[in-house]
């Protein structure tokens, strides 16, 4: 921590394995989600110390003196002001906004046969949140009132904040809307790529809403149609669940990164990463600059989805910190937690689970190899010692 920030009562911690360490207690604001603040007693030194649930601890914050954010466990910067890109003018503190691409009207692939499927039963906390999203998406122009042989039913789903996402199940209408090329990376790709940079300082930018900012010309729309309470709307603008939205936003949001020259940087649809070897200005102007593309673009940027520049950030899932990944702690609980599969198809999708996170556990085929053993058709489930 810079020395404005230090503590004011000194502190002797030894380790298990010996010896001790001077440190200094002080009283900040502690966040372990970034959200709710508390204050809170922490030690801070001039090293970061391993210990036990650090892990744990690197997911939170706590503020100093001057408002500035840090993130548990890191060694102490070497800069004292580093002006946060949430600080940017023209960035949104409104919860949800909604841009406009400045571009025309996007033509999209029309389905090939009529799909009609009535709304089934939605789970009962969500009907009063997207009762009250509903009105206000139609308040914003992003869905309209319609008449349409289409229809799908409402899917909502719960974001990890416990607040509701308006999202249509599109399976029905995906399966028979002509093929597009996808044009959206691979996120291991990606992930491997900024591994690869061995950067010292991040941030990144979340367009928000950015599907719903892409408008759609009239004669595409009524596929989208859905009911709600008895009235039929669609959407104005790119769907989320449809197949072919992700290819289409990346391909504008990538345009318009290219046409406003922006610099060095890895997009995977409307997430976008910059980093940097050298100081923290060099990843600030980095991130003004595609910030200020963006804008310009006609797309909005919420303050809360603007981080860094930072030491360590989480980007596409995965905590980053001088140049190495890790998997964050929440994860690693969640798959500690699940039962052990019973039968093939259980353990097929917990492999499905597990898979994603491949790249960061090593040796992963060789520990994984006797789960797929029992996969196999000629096997016989049999969940033993090895599983």
């Amino acid at each position: 921590m810079p020395s404005s920030s230090e503590g004011v009562e000194p502190i002797s911690i030894s380790g298990v394995t010996g010896g001790s360490q001077q440190l200094t207690v002080l009283e900040a604001e502690v966040s372990l989600t970034g959200n709710e603040w508390q204050k809170h007693p922490i030690v801070t030194g001039p090293e970061a110390p391993c210990i036990l649930g650090i892990n744990y601890l690197r997911k939170g914050y706590f503020k100093d003196p001057k408002g500035y954010w840090w993130a548990f466990g890191i060694a102490a910067l070497e800069m004292e002001e580093i002006e946060p890109l949430s600080s940017l003018p023209g960035l949104s503190e409104e919860p949800s906004v909604v841009g406009l691409l400045r571009v025309e009207e996007q033509q999209v692939p029309i389905a090939t046969t009529t799909v009609h499927q009535r709304q089934y039963r939605t789970n009962r906390d969500s009907l009063v949140p997207i009762h009250k999203l509903i009105r206000q998406l139609e308040g914003q122009g992003v869905i309209s009132r319609t008449r349409s042989p289409f229809n799908s039913p409402i899917w909502p789903a719960r974001k990890s904040n416990g607040e509701w996402r308006l999202t249509v199940d599109y399976r029905g209408l995906n399966e028979v809307t002509p093929p597009m090329s996808a044009a959206v990376p691979d996120m291991l790709e990606l992930q491997y790529e900024l591994e690869s940079k061995t950067a010292k300082w991040y941030a990144t930018i979340d367009i928000a809403s950015a599907f719903f900012s892409i408008p759609l010309v009239t004669e595409c729309r009524p596929q989208f149609a859905f009911t709600w309470r008895g009235v039929q709307y669609t959407w104005n603008g790119l769907p989320q669940g449809w197949k072919h939205s992700p290819t289409i936003c990346h391909g504008l949001i990538q345009t318009a990164l290219e046409q406003g020259e922006a610099p060095e940087h890895l997009q995977y649809i409307d997430d976008i990463s910059v980093w940097g070897n050298r100081a923290a200005e060099e990843v600030s102007e980095k991130g003004k600059k595609i910030i200020q593309i963006l804008l310009k673009a006609g797309f909005t940027i919420k303050q809360s989805k603007v981080k860094g520049p930072a030491q360590e950030i989480q980007f596409l899932g995965i905590r980053w910190h001088d140049g190495h990944h890790q998997i964050p702690m929440d994860i690693i609980n969640k798959i500690a937690a699940m039962s052990p599969p019973t039968n093939k198809k259980e353990t097929q999708a917990f492999l499905g689970v597990v898979g994603f996170w491949r790249m960061h556990v090593l040796n992963y085929s060789l520990i994984v190899s006797p789960l797929y053993h029992v996969t196999r058709k000629k096997n016989d489930f049999k969940w033993g010692p090895e599983q």
